[in-house]
């Protein structure tokens, strides 16, 4: 399977975004194991060329955004890269019903969230009541997959808690994640 694996984690308070590049070498490792081809689009580089990160989209049957939870969104560097990226007539087309003229080819779609936000927050307090899940902070992500035609979300994994507490189980929890949802290559 080809998959595209883009990244949005940068230094910022606190975090110096190596949690995320840490995941995304893990992807690499644990994809390429099983023969996925596995490419990579790193948002926070100023230097990346559009019509080529455009071709990684086209290109892609599966794609994984690894990224932090910043502000309750995506950080800016992803939000600027899809602006970028998802260009009219290669990426989507408008049409009669909204939101059904994506032309991504990719059967799926994965989010590799971290954030300082405890999974036990979720549902709870004031700002977080109405999003028990880690899915109600990221739908901005989510409905943009959708609207490209990316339908089939496969389940987020959250690293949670991530500047103020033990980080050491995340590499277990995330190598079996993936084990879980994307099996050995057949092509």
């Amino acid at each position: 399977m080809n998959i595209l694996v883009v990244t949005g984690g940068y230094s910022i308070f606190d975090a110096k975004g190596q949690l995320n590049g840490f995941l995304a070498h893990l992807t690499e490792k644990n994809l390429s194991a099983k023969g996925h081809k596995v490419k990579f689009s790193d948002t926070t580089k100023d230097t990346y060329d559009v019509n080529r990160e455009v071709d990684k989209l086209l290109w892609a049957e599966s794609i994984i955004y690894i990224t932090p939870i910043m502000w309750f969104n995506m950080p800016a560097p992803m939000v600027e890269w899809l602006d970028k990226v998802l260009l009219y007539e290669k990426t989507f087309v408008i049409t009669e019903e909204y939101g059904e003229g994506g032309q991504l080819s990719a059967e799926s779609f994965m989010v590799v969230a971290t954030s300082n936000m405890k999974s036990s927050d979720l549902g709870k307090g004031f700002v977080m009541k109405d999003t028990p899940h880690i899915d109600g902070v990221l739908q901005p992500l989510i409905m943009t997959n959708n609207y490209l035609n990316v339908r089939k979300q496969i389940p987020t994994f959250h690293a949670g808690d991530v500047i103020a507490s033990d980080t050491s189980w995340i590499e277990e929890a995330y190598v079996k994640h993936l084990d879980t949802h994307y099996t050995i290559s057949l092509k």
